[in-house]
């Protein structure tokens, strides 16, 4: 056996005790999964072409900070993204910090209302902060998402720059946009989205955190899928 034998079969054996050390005392992982990204169900409003949508408020997703578990680098990807396809529609992020940080149920407070009315109580919601702030830049719709649920697998995979395979993990987001009308409250739209991110712990290329990446992937597919279209606008 030479010399290069003897390191391929050490670096092996390394990365099959990692995986061991990595797994705790449950066993060999499973294989990582390449990531899936994926509309889970969407819904329509069937009088969404009787809305003029020339303007668009995007809310942060909660939490929106920069932290391993926040949102912050996705909904400005979301926000970018809007851009780059809709460039004939005007689209910010209201100023809502300083309502986020007083009251950070807030968003999911919204939610929670259009869930349980199937619309938006305009009144209400001008009444609030949060819809002070969405307010004052008189926009024709909002668009508004949450977290629902946020799972992690750990495992392996192949290295494509050793060889061998190294200890990984999966992180996957499901996650819910909405696309309402700021003039009756109507929801118009809503997606259901999964979002996936695969790294190692020698991911030395990652920029943003991985739930932010994930989420960043799902939006990538959500897209696509968004009913607004140059042809609403006059």
């Amino acid at each position: 056996m030479n010399y290069r034998h003897i390191t391929r079969l050490l670096l092996f054996l390394f990365s099959l005790s990692s995986i061991i050390l990595f797994s705790g005392c449950d066993g060999l992982p499973q294989r990582i999964m390449p990531p899936e990204n994926k509309i889970l169900s969407a819904y329509e409003s069937p009088k969404l072409n009787l809305y003029k949508i020339r303007s668009v408020s995007l809310l942060p997703m909660i939490p929106d900070d920069t932290t391993d578990s926040g949102t912050f680098y996705s909904t400005n990807h979301f926000l970018n993204s809007l851009k780059g396809k809709f460039p004939n529609t005007k689209f910010i992020i209201p100023p809502v910090d300083s309502v986020i940080a007083s009251d950070s149920l807030a968003i999911l407070k919204v939610i929670k209302s259009v869930e349980q009315m199937k619309k938006l109580d305009l009144k209400y919601f001008f009444d609030t902060d949060l819809g002070y702030s969405v307010n004052s830049d008189s926009t024709d719709a909002m668009i508004i998402g949450m977290i629902n649920k946020v799972t992690e697998k750990k495992g392996y995979t192949t290295s494509g720059e050793f060889w061998g395979i190294q200890p990984a993990s999966l992180i996957s987001c499901q996650f819910t946009y909405y696309l309402i009308s700021l003039k009756d409250g109507r929801v118009l739209w809503k997606a259901q989205v999964l979002g996936e991110e695969g790294y190692t712990l020698s991911s030395w290329d990652l920029i943003y955190p991985p739930l932010d990446n994930a989420i960043s992937n799902g939006i990538d597919k959500l897209i696509n899928e968004i009913p607004l279209t140059d042809n609403k606008l006059e």
